[in-house]
């Protein structure tokens, strides 16, 4: 016959005790959850889980929102780059409409390598051009007839720029937003798995162990 201490008896009986209440806060849960009414969470690995849960969804909208920022950043930044290209060919045309004697020493060129031209032909409609050029009055920057097209290329280009700008800032907030929010997911998880931790090895633990899956005898 086996004789129990005081000490050991309490023990049984609390052990015995935390045996039905955690086997009964199971029930409730489980009936509650087939009722479709609210699940109480009393554990604190189920907080912690349920935390976990929501900043990693929280984490990956923003990772989600802040990959579709980079990606109209990096269109609006093309587009800039586009419409900046074709801004100065405008403008480069526009000032070469404006110096015609580039054009005639262009023309000449062409013609020499094309042998129409001698080489003292060439030279001397060169200078010839360049010396009208010299002794006319320099032109306006955009010549008549070019101002409108120069001012739309400009246009474009300024408003394609200030939209490139305000996507890259948006890219910007929304990448520092996802990097904390993946660092509060992180945050979340660790506590997560210290509070299954100390569930383990305590008294609970067990418990939650010896009364998941009970075994029929």
């Amino acid at each position: 016959m086996v004789v129990f201490s005081s000490i050991q008896a309490t023990l049984l009986l609390a052990v015995v005790l935390l045996g039905i209440a955690a086997r009964r806060q199971r029930e409730l849960v489980d009936r509650q959850a087939e009722l479709g009414g609210s699940v109480f969470i009393t554990d604190e690995v189920d907080v912690a889980a349920a935390d976990a849960e929501l900043a990693t969804a929280a984490a990956q909208r923003a990772q989600d929102d802040a990959d579709q920022a980079q990606d109209r950043a990096l269109w609006a930044s093309t587009t800039r780059d586009i419409a900046e290209q074709r801004h100065r060919q405008v403008l480069k045309r526009a000032e070469a409409a404006g110096q015609p004697h580039q054009l005639v020493q262009r023309a000449a060129l062409d013609a020499y390598q094309r042998g129409q031209l001698s080489v003292v032909e060439l030279n001397r409609i060169w200078r010839h051009a360049q010396l009208t050029a010299e002794s006319t009055p320099a032109p306006a920057a955009v010549p008549l007839g070019w101002e409108l097209r120069v001012h739309e290329a400009r246009r474009r280009y300024e408003q394609a720029a200030d939209d490139a700008a305000r996507a890259e800032e948006e890219a910007q907030r929304t990448a520092a937003t996802a990097a904390a929010l993946t660092d509060d997911a992180r945050a979340a998880e660790s506590r997560l798995s210290a509070a299954r931790r100390s569930a383990n090895i305590g008294l609970v633990g067990l418990l939650r162990a010896t009364w998941a899956d009970p075994v029929t005898r």
